[in-house]
């Protein structure tokens, strides 16, 4: 199972579903955690969050073939070098707003990129990516997390 997000709908649908107390299959964030960290990610790709590449630039090369251009999945327990050894301190007051919030960043993916097609933005592990680029990282990103939590 891959996640499209561009099916809005499909995603909320399930993380309405995921109970905010159920545990992860590895890792430490909890399901709200989760959905603020994807909405984090997409904010980075549309230049909300204004950030710098954590790794050299060979590195971020390889990163960038292994994870955009083949078929390999996000590995369980990469670390996010924007990330502590502990999950941050959560910014909403509950899932469901989270899940709203995360709601909004995708709306705003899909219609930043309909009027800046060629908008490229740092990522923290692979530098510079572009739309299609985005788009890749997000559908594994999102499935590596739904993953984390069986859905």
């Amino acid at each position: 199972m891959i996640v499209d997000i561009y099916n809005t709908q499909h995603i909320i649908t399930k993380l309405k579903n995921l109970d905010p107390t159920a545990k992860p299959l590895w890792g430490k964030m909890s399901p709200q955690h989760i959905v603020e960290h994807l909405a984090f990610s997409l904010q980075t790709s549309t230049g909300k969050n204004q950030i710098r590449v954590h790794t050299a630039e060979d590195v971020a090369n390889t990163i960038k073939q292994t994870i955009i251009y083949s078929d390999s999945e996000i590995p369980e327990g990469v670390k996010n070098p924007l990330l502590g050894d502990e999950p941050p301190p959560l910014v909403h007051t509950d899932m469901q707003t989270a899940i709203q919030h995360l709601k909004t960043e995708l709306a705003h993916f899909h219609n930043y990129y309909k009027e800046n097609a060629e908008a490229t933005h740092m990522h923290p592990r692979m530098a510079l990516l572009n739309h299609k680029e985005w788009t890749i990282f997000h559908n594994k990103h999102f499935t590596h997390h739904f993953k984390q939590y069986n859905l």
